[in-house]
């Protein structure tokens, strides 16, 4: 094959630069689907933690507490992620699952300073699967099955039949 010096041919600027701008597009939404899963995870996990405390749980059970709330919150960010386009739902949902699993982890890292163990790879499982589901529920979902007034087409009446 013919590479495109070869034969010539160059990629017209105005197609380069529309690709470089996607890119930074997606990384932007990559970075506010984290950062919204991110949050909310850290919202959602003292609440649990005083549930555990309430309920007079050992806190070894915490972590077991954190992983379904980690999954839920990237089902949120796979959601946010995938929402606007509505392509490539499972690819970028798996993306917004692992840049979750990132910040989770270096937060894990930094503020207990402990080794990690088996639940590490529980959570990347976990946050895996919540942000490929969220991605494909949110490129599923459509607004009239939200309550959204759109519709596909007019109606028509069909004529009875006696």
């Amino acid at each position: 094959m013919e590479t495109a010096r070869e034969t010539g041919f160059k990629k017209p600027q105005k197609q380069e630069k529309e690709h470089k701008a996607q890119g930074r597009d997606l990384l932007a939404r990559l970075g506010v689907s984290a950062g919204a899963g991110l949050a909310l995870f850290a919202l959602l996990l003292p609440g649990a933690a005083a549930a555990c405390l309430a309920l007079d749980l050992p806190r070894e059970r915490l972590a077991w507490v954190g992983i379904p709330l980690a999954a839920l919150a990237a089902f949120a960010a796979g959601y946010l992620h995938v929402r606007p386009l509505r392509r490539q739902a499972l690819l970028s949902g798996l993306l917004s699952g692992a840049a979750l699993y990132a910040g989770i982890l270096l937060a894990a890292v930094l503020i207990s300073r402990a080794p990690l163990g088996g639940n590490a790879v529980l959570l990347l499982l976990a946050t895996l699967l919540g942000g490929s589901a969220g991605g494909v529920f949110a490129a599923n979902s459509t607004a009239a099955g939200r309550g959204g007034t759109e519709r596909r087409g007019p109606r028509r009446k069909r004529p009875r039949r006696r």
